[in-house]
């Protein structure tokens, strides 16, 4: 799965369980945080042959960040609806990624 692929397909989940009503927003995590975090996620599995993460890779990245999978994926359900937010969120991911040694 393609960057923009995954990052389509993270976007519907999120609009989709925005659409499921709730009148609490939760709290998220810093944005560099999620940007941070994200894009160091990507490179490990951009660096694998298999394009996917293992699961103690995944961990320990996180780890780093001091953050979750769920608070990512909160993060992305929250501001989704925001299509400016969350379009200059991947253009920071995507030139972090560019950068790529800079961020591990």
């Amino acid at each position: 799965m393609t960057t923009r692929n995954y990052h389509i397909a993270v976007a519907l989940v999120a609009l989709s369980a925005l659409s499921c009503g709730g009148d609490a927003v939760p709290e998220t995590i810093d944005r560099e945080i999620f940007v941070q975090a994200y894009a160091s996620l990507r490179i490990a599995a951009v660096e694998t042959d298999s394009g996917r993460i293992a699961a103690q890779a995944r961990d320990s990245i996180l780890e780093v960040y001091g953050v979750s999978e769920q608070e990512l994926t909160t993060f992305a359900t929250v501001h989704a609806a925001d299509l400016t937010f969350m379009r200059d969120v991947w253009n920071e991911v995507e030139l972090l990624m560019d950068r790529g040694d800079e961020v591990n």
